[in-house]
C-alpha cells in the first residue's frame, strides 16, 4: 500500500532511516566500549525494543513502571527505572516485576531508599539501585559533591544494594548553539565521573551511566563512563536539528496530513493539529523553535500555529502552489510526544507501508 492512500493525519516513519539510526547508535556504543541501555518512552514500541535489542542494547531505561510491565514481552531481561518510585502499589509492582526480569531502581533521597528497603525486607529481597545525579537540569537528582553523603545515610540498609550512578543532562535541550550543547555535553560527563570518584572509594560501580541523544552524539570520549542512555536517536525531531545534531534527512518519523482547505494566498489549512503534532517547542528552554515541525520538501514553509485538530501552514504564495486535498510530511518538534498520541505507527520503505508498529505502552504514565 502507498502511504500515500494512508488515511490522515497519522504517524508515518521511514525503516530504513529507523534502523540506520538504530545501528549507528549500537556502533558508536561499541566504539566506546559502552553498555547501551535505550531510554523507550521516544517510541513505547515492543517492535522497536526488539530491533534495539537485537542491534546491541543491555537493556531499557523505562520512564515509567507500566512501560517494564508491557515491554517485557519483547524479550527484555534487564531494566533501569529512571526514576524514583513512590507509593505502596507502585512498590508491590515492581516486587512482582523483579520476578520476571532484572530491575534496577534509582532513588535521589532517603526518603524514596527507605521505602524500597522496607519492601525488601518484607519480601526477603534485596533491590539493586543507582543514585541519580544532577548534571545539571536540576530536575532529579543530588549535586555530584552530595553523593557520598546522600550514600552514608543508606549504606546500612539491608534491603538495597547500591551498585553504580546515572545522570541525564537534559538541560542540553535549552542549547542555542553548538557550543552550548558541547558545554552541556562535558557538565553531564564531569558531574557523573565526580561522582562515581567519590563512591568508588566505598564501593564498586558496574554502573556508570549518562546520555541525552544530543550529549551522548557530542562527547568525543567515554572515559570513566559504562553505559549511554539516549531514547531519541530511534527517530531524530527537529529539536535534534535546530540543535545541529542531525540534518533533518536523518529524522525518521514525520506526521503524514492533508491539506483541507485555503482560505486565502499563503494559509493553508491541515488536518493535523495539537492532538498529533503536540504544541511542543522543547521541554528546557529551546528558544530556537520555529513552529511547530519541519514541511518536508518545502523549505521556508511555516506550520504557524495549533489547534486541537488542525494546523495552521503559512508559506509564500509566490514560491509555492499547495492545492486542497494535498498531503504534506512534518518533522515534529518533538518525536516522542507524537509517538504517545497515536496507537499505531505506519513503517514505510520507499513509499511503501511494510509494517503496522503497535505504540505497545502508549498512554501508559504510571
Amino acid at each position: 500500500m502507498d502511504k500515500t492512500l494512508l488515511e490522515t493525519p497519522c504517524v508515518v516513519v521511514d525503516l530504513d532511516k529507523m534502523e540506520k539510526n538504530i545501528k549507528e547508535m549500537a556502533d558508536l556504543a561499541k566504539k566506546h566500549k559502552v553498555e547501551l541501555w535505550p531510554m523507550i518512552k521516544t517510541h513505547k514500541s515492543e517492535y522497536i525494543v526488539k530491533e534495539q535489542l537485537k542491534n546491541g542494547a543491555r537493556g531499557i531505561l523505562v520512564a515509567k513502571l507500566s512501560e517494564a510491565e508491557v515491554l517485557i514481552n519483547s524479550g527484555v531481561q534487564r531494566v533501569i527505572l529512571a526514576y524514583p518510585l513512590i507509593g505502596d502499589s507502585k512498590i508491590e509492582r515492581l516486587i512482582e516485576l523483579s520476578k520476571s526480569v532484572e530491575v534496577i531502581c534509582s532513588i535521589d533521597s532517603v526518603e524514596s531508599a527507605k521505602l524500597l528497603n522496607t519492601a525488601a525486607i518484607l519480601n526477603n529481597t534485596i533491590f539493586n539501585y543507582v543514585i541519580i545525579i544532577d548534571s545539571g537540569l536540576k530536575r532529579l537528582g543530588v549535586l555530584p559533591e552530595n553523593t557520598e553523603s546522600l550514600y552514608k545515610n543508606i549504606k546500612n540498609f539491608k534491603g538495597i544494594k547500591l551498585i553504580g550512578v546515572a545522570t541525564h543532562g537534559g538541560h542540553v535541550y535549552g542549547a542555542l548553539n553548538e557550543q552550548d550543547v558541547i558545554t552541556a555535553s562535558e557538565q553531564e560527563k564531569l558531574a557523573i565521573l565526580s561522582a562515581s570518584k567519590l563512591l568508588r572509594e566505598r564501593t564498586d560501580l558496574s554502573i556508570v551511566a549518562l546520555g541525552s541523544t544530543p550529549t551522548v552524539e557530542t562527547l568525543p570520549d567515554f572515559d570513566g563512563v559504562k553505559q549511554i542512555r539516549p531514547g531519541n536517536y530511534v527517530f531524530y525531531d527537529a529539536i535534534q536539528v535546530a540543535l545541529g545534531i542531525v540534518p533533518k534527512e536523518r529524522c525518521a518519523l514525520t506526521v503524514l496530513a492533508t491539506i483541507i482547505s485555503i482560505p486565502q494566498k499563503g494559509r493553508a489549512i491541515i488536518d493535523a493539529g495539537s492532538k498529533i503534532l503536540c504544541l511542543d517547542a522543547g521541554a528546557h528552554g529551546n528558544t530556537s523553535i520555529k513552529g511547530y515541525g519541519i514541511v518536508q520538501n518545502y523549505s521556508g514553509v511555516l506550520v504557524e500555529s495549533l489547534s486541537e485538530e488542525l494546523g495552521k501552514l503559512k508559506y509564500d504564495s509566490d514560491k509555492y502552489s499547495f492545492e486542497i486535498g494535498q498531503n504534506v510530511e512534518i518533522i515534529p518538534n518533538h518525536a516522542c510526544t507524537v509517538t504517545n498520541m497515536v496507537d499505531k505507527i505506519y513503517g514505510f520503505r520507499e513509499e511503501e507501508v511494510e509494517v503496522i508498529i503497535d505504540v505497545t505502552a502508549r498512554g501508559l504514565s504510571q
